[in-house]
């Protein structure tokens, strides 16, 4: 990647603490409630056509799919690294009276926390630029390939950095809930981005500002099929969305694949 400047940056968070200090606006900055009238018409395609009844959830942040998923009958099991998102994973899961289970760990952990195989493995939300090396993104995809049945399917959601990085788009967007304003924005370096979301609000009608900052290791197409293909995965198909659309490098917005763990031989 083209470096763009050579600022020292300050000491960062990990992932955990970045998303603990997030949970209590997540949902309003995700627009939560919204999503579920949206998402539920594809995602029961996707069980219906691939006969899934059990799935992992792998980077579930507050648990928005763990929940919709559980709520068109899949046995849904929720991971993250973030403790103060797992809590609103099972405070929703109450409130909207779903069993979903639990585990707190990170992707590179996963077969030490999870004992179980599934139909599916869900990785949404841009969680996969979060690992620091080529390492861990391979290790993880081995991972999940690992915790899924054979002929299980694997369906992945990051943003599309080969756009994002050709093009410079610093800001990601910018969302207006009710008197708080998330903006979110990238900071480039050479061989990666700082991920940040400020928060805009007035308390007692004086402007206040929080930042939240993380590190994020943009992860191109190529790379993606790469580690995938590395990992036994067959069947990889790309799209640009979780509608199933044509994957366009300059154009789309995510990178969404598809790809099924082959059938036991024999």
């Amino acid at each position: 990647m083209e470096q763009l400047n050579e600022v020292q940056e300050p000491e960062l968070e990990g992932a955990s603490e970045f998303y603990d200090k997030l949970a209590a606006d997540y949902d309003t900055m995700t627009g939560f409630d919204k999503r579920f009238v949206h998402e539920r018409p594809f995602f029961n395609m996707l069980l219906e056509k691939y006969s899934i009844r059990t799935a992992l959830d792998a980077g579930a942040g507050t648990g928005f799919h763990s929940l919709l998923l559980a709520e068109l009958g899949v046995e849904m099991t929720a991971v993250d690294v973030s403790k103060k998102m797992l809590e609103h994973v099972k405070a929703h899961a109450k409130l909207r009276r779903v069993k979903i289970d639990i585990a707190e760990s990170s992707f590179q952990d996963l077969p030490g926390r999870v004992h179980r195989k599934f139909d599916a493995v869900l990785c949404m939300g841009n969680s996969l630029p979060h690992l620091s090396t080529q390492k861990d993104l391979e290790q993880s995809l081995k991972n999940f390939s690992t915790a899924l049945n054979p002929g299980g399917l694997l369906f992945l959601q990051i943003l599309n950095y080969d756009r994002i990085l050709a093009k410079r788009e610093r800001v990601q967007s910018v969302k207006e809930m009710g008197e708080v304003t998330f903006v979110r924005f990238y900071e480039f370096h050479r061989d990666h981005v700082i991920f940040n979301i400020l928060k805009l609000k007035k308390e007692n009608g004086q402007p206040v500002q929080e930042l939240e900052s993380v590190r994020l290791r943009p992860i191109l197409k190529d790379e993606m099929m790469r580690g995938l293909q590395q990992a036994g995965f067959s069947e990889i198909h790309t799209h640009g969305s979780i509608m199933l659309d044509d994957f366009q490098e300059e154009l789309s917005k995510d990178l969404v694949v598809l790809a099924r763990k082959p059938m036991a031989k024999g």
